[in-house]
């Protein structure tokens, strides 16, 4: 099995702290999975996130419909998992802020190619 390069491995960027005065504090994503058909339907991609005070887990998912859904193990995200909040917390955001800033957005990155 050959595993498929990515233009990137580590990401490390400040975010708002785990305590409550919520100061930067650095965090660190890794990418674990990168689907080698990111067009079709299921996970694209997922992401080791570290810093704060535990480890967590982001993932891109394209559903049947091509759209995108973002889930994160964090606290926050599971706390608002049934709400329209799901996948905003701050790792998601910081995530696809860096895919914006890059030039790459997720958006552009991951639409459905034309047959």
């Amino acid at each position: 099995m050959v595993a498929t390069p990515t233009s990137f491995t580590l990401i490390t960027m400040m975010l708002p702290g785990p305590d409550r005065k919520r100061l930067p504090a650095p965090y660190h994503f890794r990418v674990t999975y990168q689907n080698p058909h990111p067009n079709e339907p299921g996970c694209v991609a997922t992401w080791e996130v570290r810093g704060g005070r535990d480890e967590y887990q982001i993932s891109l998912e394209r559903t049947e419909e091509f759209d995108q859904r973002w889930h994160c193990t964090c606290p926050d995200a599971v706390y608002h998992a049934d709400s329209r909040h799901a996948c905003g917390c701050k790792h998601v955001q910081g995530l696809r802020q860096v895919y914006e800033t890059i030039g790459n957005s997720s958006q552009r990155h991951l639409t459905r190619t034309a047959a």
